[in-house]
């Protein structure tokens, strides 16, 4: 009697299927995280100055206040690789500008605060001469080449988060305490990052893919809370500056500033989270050179 085949090779192939649908399913999860990674670190510095100066956050959503410092940084990302490797910056690939992103960033987002204007070709020099001077011997992966694990990883970014809100703690602590201030500085990074982290990538993301976006959320989120938190501290001091104590007394009776910066954080990082998502899904098609620089 003959034997057939057909079940067995019906069921191959069915696996085989599955297992190619499973794979593209996780290369695209990969592909999602590591695009709201790039969004988040090459604008994370601009959205810290958006923040600290207190412009309204419907400005950043509807308005064009990221375009011009966000192509600027761009800008300046691809003339330092263009300057580094003796091309043009029409012949700069993405991958070529992204050392450079998150430097050019900062530094557009610390003039645009001080309300100075960035000569772009001279700081891209700057920039080139002093990558000229690196020591490559330095330039390694600690995490890679020292064996630090994921886990261990993400205590070092929250031992991270934490110290860089303790400076802040230290210096006005809103009569909270500073422990109790601090304390829920951080429990609101850690759990908005947490959080945000398993809502962008979703079931399809590996425990591996959600702590690593974690990290990268608890850094650029812990920036935001810095400059929310900075921001009302400077304001409350203004605002209480030379009063008797009576009245300030009376002043925190009725007043929450602490409260105050959680709700600025909220809409700041929601702010932030919701441009790195729509940023990794390409933005809309009527603005695809805007997303080329957003996410380069």
């Amino acid at each position: 009697m003959a034997l057939d085949f057909s079940s067995v090779k019906k069921d191959e192939e069915r696996n085989r299927q599955e297992r190619e649908t499973e794979h593209a399913r996780r290369e695209q999860t990969f592909r999602r995280k590591v695009s709201i990674q790039q969004f988040m670190n090459y604008n994370g510095p601009l959205f810290h100055a958006f923040a600290k100066s207190g412009v309204p956050v419907n400005e950043i959503v509807e308005g064009e206040v990221l375009r011009a410092p966000a192509q600027q940084a761009h800008r300046l990302a691809v003339l330092v690789a263009a300057n580094l490797g003796g091309k043009s910056p029409d012949d700069v690939s993405a991958s070529e500008a992204r050392p450079f992103r998150s430097e050019a960033s900062s530094i557009v987002a610390t003039a645009w605060l001080e309300g100075k204007a960035v000569d772009v070709e001279r700081m891209a020099a700057e920039m080139a001469s002093a990558a000229r001077l690196a020591d490559r011997s330095w330039d390694h992966d600690p995490y890679k080449d020292e064996g630090i694990s994921s886990d261990a990883s993400l205590m070092m970014t929250a031992a991270g988060v934490a110290g860089t809100l303790a400076r802040q703690v230290e210096i006005y602590d809103f009569r909270e305490g500073k422990e109790a201030a601090l304390g829920r500085l951080v429990k609101e990074v850690a759990e908005t990052a947490s959080q945000a982290a398993w809502d962008m990538l979703g079931k399809d993301g590996t425990g591996a893919d959600v702590r690593n976006l974690t990290q990268t959320l608890a850094r650029n989120l812990c920036s935001i809370m810095e400059a929310c938190y900075e921001r009302k501290a400077r304001e409350v001091v203004s605002r209480l500056n030379g009063l008797p104590e009576a009245d300030k007394v009376a002043w925190y009776a009725s007043h929450s500033p602490l409260d105050e910066v959680m709700a600025s954080f909220r809409v700041w990082s929601n702010c932030l989270g919701g441009f790195a998502v729509v940023a990794s899904q390409g933005m809309e098609p009527s603005r695809p050179r805007e997303a080329e620089v957003l996410q380069g």
